[in-house]
């Protein structure tokens, strides 16, 4: 069910997985080895970074997260990892999320309403897609303060997008692998008890991206399905929109049973307009635009949506003009 109203925003984006929005009218999304790409209000659009590389090993940026100062957190998913930090200087090494002194590829970053920065390592596998597995669960929360990391949440399957709900008392937890979202207790303190199924996604429903909308529901971009699930906050869930294959997520359910499931399965895709949808964000003044990031496509898509979204810690922040027009 492709939804109407659909428009393509932008060009010749790198990976464009992850994806913001600010009341500006600006959108922000991954781009790959330069970090971050700006999509103006006004149509023009930036590449935020010059391609750089750590340890001989060109950056992939996955998740970003925007500083109250305008600046941007960037996730490093390729095999050099570590998070960085980026800004009109340029793009460098901020934390090397570190375990046994290796970096880790960092999946996601998120800043939450108290300004404490939390990543998210999907494996501590390599390659990671030796994590796609039913029977792995080695993915790790973490928060980063005072220049250490935390990990606070371990045991994860794949783990992936995060949001912090400081109203409702919850960390919910995207485990793609373990084709659920999860929660734990959270208040201002941290993180406590333990990990809570929230919600099993439906089959060939790989959940990747979260955001919520004004209500408190939570909505889930879905790879291989390339779906948005919304879930209630009593955990009722109902599809919104996708371009679900039936052939196609037999063959990736298959594969994931025998445990052969590989980069191929997530690489390709025979959908035609929603290319592995992997994260998504409310957009426009009343935030009733959904724009929606994937792994496979040179653009970014926006949809109406049903539901405002609620109000991101990074709305009103103002980035300032720097990068490279493309």
């Amino acid at each position: 069910m492709i939804p109407s109203g659909l428009i393509r925003i932008g060009h010749n984006l790198s990976r464009p997985e992850c994806v913001l929005a600010t009341q500006s009218g600006d959108i922000y999304c991954s781009h790959g080895a330069r970090g971050v790409a700006r999509l103006c209000a006004d149509g023009r659009q930036f590449a935020l970074s010059p391609p750089i590389m750590t340890n001989e090993i060109p950056v992939l940026a996955n998740g970003i997260a925007l500083r109250q100062d305008g600046s941007f957190l960037v996730a490093n998913i390729g095999d050099g990892g570590g998070l960085f930090e980026l800004d009109s200087d340029g793009m460098r090494l901020f934390h090397p999320c570190a375990i046994l002194g290796a970096r880790t590829p960092v999946n996601f970053v998120h800043i939450d309403a108290l300004g404490k920065i939390w990543v998210t390592v999907s494996t501590t596998l390599v390659p990671r897609s030796l994590a796609y597995r039913r029977d792995v669960a080695n993915g790790f929360v973490a928060v980063i303060e005072n220049g250490q990391m935390r990990v606070v949440v371990e045991n994860l399957a794949y783990t992936n997008e995060i949001r912090t709900d400081y109203s409702a008392g919850w960390l919910y937890i995207a485990e793609t692998m373990g084709q659920r979202i999860s929660r734990i207790r959270l208040d201002e303190n941290g993180v406590s008890g333990p990990v809570i199924p929230f919600a099993q996604m439906p089959k060939g429903a790989f959940p990747d991206g979260l955001e919520f909308d004004q209500n408190g529901g939570l909505l889930v971009a879905c790879i291989i399905s390339s779906e948005v699930i919304h879930i209630a906050p009593d955990g009722t869930q109902s599809t919104l929109f996708g371009e679900r294959m039936p052939a196609w997520v037999d063959e990736v359910e298959n594969a994931f049973d025998r445990g052969v499931l590989n980069r191929p399965h997530l690489d390709t895709s025979p959908t035609q307009t929603l290319r592995n949808i992997s994260s998504l964000a409310f957009a426009g003044a009343d935030r009733k635009q959904m724009v929606l990031g994937n792994i496979l496509d040179a653009h970014l898509l926006s949809v109406p949506a049903q539901i405002s979204g609620r109000e991101p810690v990074h709305w009103n922040v103002g980035v300032p003009q720097w990068g490279q027009a493309f």
